[in-house]
């Protein structure tokens, strides 16, 4: 895990506000808008979303692991894990733009969800 200045995510009780700022300005680089941010979720502006709709990311688990997904009224009946390190705004703001790009993704189980990462890409 990187040794940023946010301490380490599996002892947040919420998001650090300096975290969630870098975060802010990561995302906002690769043009994305956050609608909320709070203590325990971040929710992000989502293209094709129904009306009750919102995608959001939030903290990490015991595991050092983001979650995210489209909760309707608070609730995410599929969730996934951000497989990258929780504790750098950069790596879960790219990933985040990633997946709401349709970049391709790899997909693991993990830790009773899916877990999604950027897929190696190859250059000649």
């Amino acid at each position: 895990m990187t040794a940023l200045p946010y301490g380490d995510p599996t002892q947040w009780d919420e998001i650090p506000e300096a975290w969630l700022t870098a975060f802010t300005h990561a995302l906002q680089a690769h043009g994305h808008t956050i609608d909320d941010a709070h203590e325990s979720a971040i929710t992000i502006a989502a293209p094709g979303l129904d009306d009750g709709e919102e995608w959001s990311l939030v903290k990490p688990n015991f595991h050092g692991l983001w979650a995210h997904g489209i909760y309707i009224r608070g609730y995410c009946p599929d969730p996934e894990w951000i497989h990258a390190d929780a504790a750098d705004p950069q790596a879960v703001a790219d990933v985040v733009h990633a997946i709401l790009t349709g970049a391709p993704l790899k997909r693991t189980f993990l830790n009773g969800a899916m877990g999604v990462y950027p897929a190696p890409t190859t250059e000649a």
